[in-house]
């Protein structure tokens, strides 16, 4: 259910991006898509983490069942980075192919997760 939320609201900051040429400020921000659940929370309830980094890196994710990072199983963090400018620092979250080009590809971070679970 996380990454299946992750997923969703992946695309909904694409449908906002496409439309307002900028991220939304919150995730409450996002377009509701008809026929979609639009979560954005978590498999426990909790609203999935969504920052974005001076570099326009976009990150969504859940510290797992337990709320802590670290932790394996169900108690396992789930984390997406997704970039929202290119090299050239041109904003491209709006762009078609955002959704397929703009995930960050990198090696498991789990071990070291230095994300801090508090708001």
């Amino acid at each position: 259910m996380t990454r299946t939320a992750i997923g969703e609201t992946h695309y909904r900051i694409y449908l906002f991006a496409e439309k307002n040429g900028k991220l939304p400020q919150q995730l409450s921000d996002l377009p509701v898509r008809e026929g979609y659940l639009n979560r954005t929370t978590d498999e426990w309830g909790r609203p999935l983490i969504y920052e974005i980094d001076d570099a326009g890196i976009i990150t969504l994710g859940s510290f797992g069942r337990d709320g802590k990072s670290g932790g394996s199983g169900d108690d396992a963090d789930i984390f997406h980075r997704y970039r929202s400018r290119d090299e050239s620092g041109r904003f491209i979250a709006g762009d078609h192919l955002w959704v397929v080009t703009g995930e960050v590809h990198e090696q498991d971070t789990t071990e070291n997760n230095t994300m801090d679970p508090t708001p």
